[in-house]
């Protein structure tokens, strides 16, 4: 997994970088098909702004928090990326097994169920 980090107006200090890369490897014990991951960090004000796009098979997940610390804000937006990602795992099993399970049938009812009649 390729995790780009960028800063906009302000500037990336080494800890906040490493803490973000560290916090995004993360996902990958989730989901281990993950193609690349882009985590933009802005200071808008007082509050501090985390976006995170992952990219993974066929889709892009995306994920936002606002909070007043950076820190805080890179955790929130990883854990909703983490409920994202067990959502997406979890449609593919779904798809992966119904095109493997037999399909549903109705039985057959008999035509000598269908004839008789019951009277009350």
């Amino acid at each position: 997994m390729q995790v780009k980090v960028t800063a906009r107006h302000f500037d990336l200090t080494d800890n906040l970088n490493s803490y973000a890369v560290d916090e995004i490897k993360r996902l990958e014990k989730f989901y281990d098909h993950i193609i690349d991951a882009e985590l933009t960090m802005t200071i808008e004000k007082n509050r501090q702004i985390a976006e995170l796009s992952v990219k993974v098979y066929r889709t892009t997940l995306t994920s936002k928090a606002k909070t007043y610390d950076m820190y805080l804000a890179i955790e929130q937006v990883v854990s909703k990326m983490e409920t994202q990602i067990k959502k997406y795992k979890s449609k593919l099993k779904d798809k992966k097994g119904a095109r493997k399970s037999p399909p549903k049938t109705r039985p057959l009812v008999d035509d000598v169920e269908e004839s008789e009649e019951i009277e009350f």
